[in-house]
């Protein structure tokens, strides 16, 4: 096992002799830039300052000889024989990475409560999509419209996409989704799309909040921060109508094994005995956090519950180039 660090960021991670280095770095939630992972296109070129690396077989065709003699690698198929010392630029903003269409397959399809479908997407062949945590994708079928929905998981596993979807009364395509859609059906996504995604250039706390399956791209951030050992303090609220809608128990989870994370449930209308937060997530923020001076916030879910923390955070000391929303673009109130 070898180390491979980036000169530039500073981050590293481990890497075995029989694994591409940039495999690895996937893996590690390392935003390394790539496209076809094929060796065609030599978007994951890098520049290697120690270490030697080596290849399967012969030199791939997206770099030359002469790079190859001025120390560039191709990170998707070359692989550490030493520890090795890299520089190449990371991905940190939606503008580095390129819009994608690509064939996927329903791999697994899994029903969480009783509106609510976890669907597991797999980019057939060596495609992947790499995307940042918190962007979202057009899921695509003939028959209905483009529907889009966040990622829910990590950018550590680019060819299986996650998404969380909540079956909507008059929504053609969600109750084909959750009452006729097969396991090895073919479906076609575009992405990633979106400014909702994780700043990892701040060592500032964070206020995560969500509502029903805005929690989906909750999710996708906190995993890549616990993959990648970002120990920021993170306060996890999400806001549902009744216990049942809490679909699942990871967050708890987290809050138990990582000191750095807490996770406050939130319930609007609880139809049951319940112990907890009652009311508006907002406004549960609010019981806990006089002044929001200090903080980023991530708010993903309903469009009203999104504006309704966005205004009144911002009378709380909110900076507003702080607030992060996946939800719509609209004006503060002033």
């Amino acid at each position: 096992m070898f180390t491979v660090e980036n000169q530039i960021s500073g981050k590293a991670f481990s890497v075995s002799d029989d694994v591409s280095i940039l495999d690895a770095a996937i893996s590690s939630g390392i935003n390394f830039p790539y496209g076809c992972q094929k060796g065609f296109c030599g978007q994951c070129k890098a520049t290697i300052i120690e270490g030697e690396v080596g290849y399967d077989g012969d030199i791939p065709n997206a770099i030359t000889a002469q790079e190859v003699n001025d120390g560039m690698a191709l990170l998707c198929q070359c692989k550490a024989k030493t520890d090795i010392k890299l520089a190449v630029s990371e991905l940190d903003s939606v503008t580095d990475i390129a819009l994608k269409m690509l064939p996927c397959k329903a791999e697994f399809i899994n029903k969480l409560n009783d509106d609510v479908v976890q669907l597991f997407l797999k980019i057939p062949g060596s495609e992947s999509l790499q995307y940042l945590a918190g962007q979202y994708i057009d899921l695509i079928h003939p028959e209905f419209e483009p529907r889009a929905f966040s990622i829910a998981n990590a950018p550590v596993n680019s060819s299986t996409i996650e998404l969380h979807i909540r079956i909507v009364d008059d929504g053609k395509f969600t109750n084909y989704i959750f009452n006729e859609l097969e396991e090895k059906s073919l479906l076609k996504i575009e992405g990633p799309k979106g400014g909702f995604y994780f700043r990892e250039d701040s060592d500032m706390p964070i206020i995560l909040v969500a509502g029903g399956t805005g929690f989906a791209p909750i999710k996708a951030i906190v995993e890549h921060m616990i993959t990648v050992g970002i120990e920021r303090e993170v306060f996890i609220y999400w806001g549902v109508r009744d216990e049942p809608d809490i679909y699942m128990s990871i967050p708890e989870k987290w809050s138990r094994i990582h000191k750095n994370i807490h996770f406050v449930p939130v319930l609007s209308e609880p139809n049951i005995k319940w112990n907890g937060r009652v009311g508006f997530v907002h406004e549960s923020v609010l019981q806990d956090f006089e002044d929001l001076s200090k903080y980023e916030i991530y708010a993903c879910g309903p469009p009203i519950m999104v504006e309704s923390a966005a205004n009144t955070f911002v009378k709380h000391g909110m900076k507003k180039d702080k607030f992060y929303s996946d939800a719509f673009e609209f004006a503060f109130e002033m």
